[in-house]
């Protein structure tokens, strides 16, 4: 063997063993073969966490930071969270606030998780005048205070942002919230209008409907899933729903956005001013949407009128919201 064959020879050696190493890192980092480690590295920050929050004072941004923390790990040590499609649609469910000033700040508004109180903040920060006449939600005039609305799937702008904040709340509160405002408030105006999540029904007066009660309100959500997919925790069962009960996983994808801070609404004020002081928004917190006092009971007299059945389903349906967001899925009996 000549010189240069043995040498040509040695590198090919070396260079298919670079290639089967990079091979079996990627597919162990991707798959997480046989690798407890970063599991437990994720159980270690839970732990760290509730401890955090249960200290007499509360520091809102390293807690915000340690939720997203630990959602990012979750995201990378189990591949069942990567539930977005992959799909440009024309019309995203999941959508984004990018501010257009500068790259500084990214909200991905959830319904029942403060998203009108954030709107507020930013529309009062712009001395921009909104009641709400000219569309809340995402047809609000985003544009008028230097902001534009973008797909979680469609576009990936948004890793650019320094902050990229999303606050998320017990799926179990957020469902009864969502339960009070659209179907107890104003005789189910909402539920009317959109015949959600009861297709049958309208606003036609000789029908003469009752309000739903909480139980048929659980059925006719369970039953438009199911009828996407027998799968209640996958996309394609939750994403179709409305979005004040659609889980909030499927809305804000937090394993392609990766989020920096991520507030919850049991800290909501704590946390919100925080994010305030930091983009010295020239705003004070409002709480918007308060439920009435005469609505009002506790979450357990609620769910004791569900079935069994009722109680697994929605376990099944916000399986990953828990499990993501760090909530205790046992229903709250």
């Amino acid at each position: 063997m000549t010189r240069i064959t043995k040498r040509i020879f040695e590198w090919s050696i070396l260079t298919i063993a670079c290639l089967l190493c990079y091979l079996l890192f990627s597919c162990k980092n991707r798959w997480n073969l046989q690798d407890p480690k970063p599991k437990e590295r994720v159980q270690q920050k839970v732990r760290k966490l509730a401890i955090q929050e249960k200290l007499e004072v509360y520091e809102a941004l390293k807690s915000m930071k340690a939720r997203a923390d630990i959602v990012s790990d979750l995201c990378q040590t189990d591949i069942k969270y990567q539930t977005d499609s992959g799909i440009c649609w024309g019309s995203s469910r999941s959508r984004t606030l990018l501010s257009t000033k500068d790259k500084s700040l990214m909200y991905t508004p959830i319904p029942k998780c403060g998203w009108t109180t954030w709107m507020v903040v930013f529309f009062d920060h712009y001395k921009v005048y909104h009641d709400g006449n000219t569309g809340w939600a995402w047809n609000a005039p985003y544009d008028k205070i230097n902001f534009k609305i973008t797909s979680l799937e469609c576009s990936k702008e948004f890793l650019d942002y320094e902050y990229r904040l999303l606050f998320v709340r017990n799926p179990y509160e957020r469902l009864v919230s969502g339960y009070k405002n659209k179907v107890l408030e104003k005789n189910g105006l909402y539920i009317k209008t959109y015949n959600k999540p009861c297709p049958w029904l309208t606003l036609d007066p000789k029908y003469n409907q009752t309000s739903l009660t909480f139980s048929q309100f659980v059925s006719c959500i369970l039953e438009t899933a199911r009828g996407q997919s027998a799968d209640l925790s996958s996309r394609k069962a939750g994403i179709l729903l409305d979005h004040h009960w659609a889980p909030q996983v499927h809305l804000s994808l937090p394993c392609t956005a990766m989020y920096t801070h991520i507030g919850t609404y049991d800290h909501f004020a704590d946390d919100a001013n925080e994010m305030i002081r930091i983009h010295k928004f020239n705003a004070t917190l409002k709480r918007i949407n308060q439920t009435p006092k005469s609505l009002s009971r506790s979450l357990e007299s609620w769910y004791k009128q569900l079935s069994v059945e009722q109680l697994v389903g929605l376990q099944q349906l916000y399986k990953y919201d828990f499990e993501l967001f760090g909530y205790d899925p046992s229903p709250p009996l």
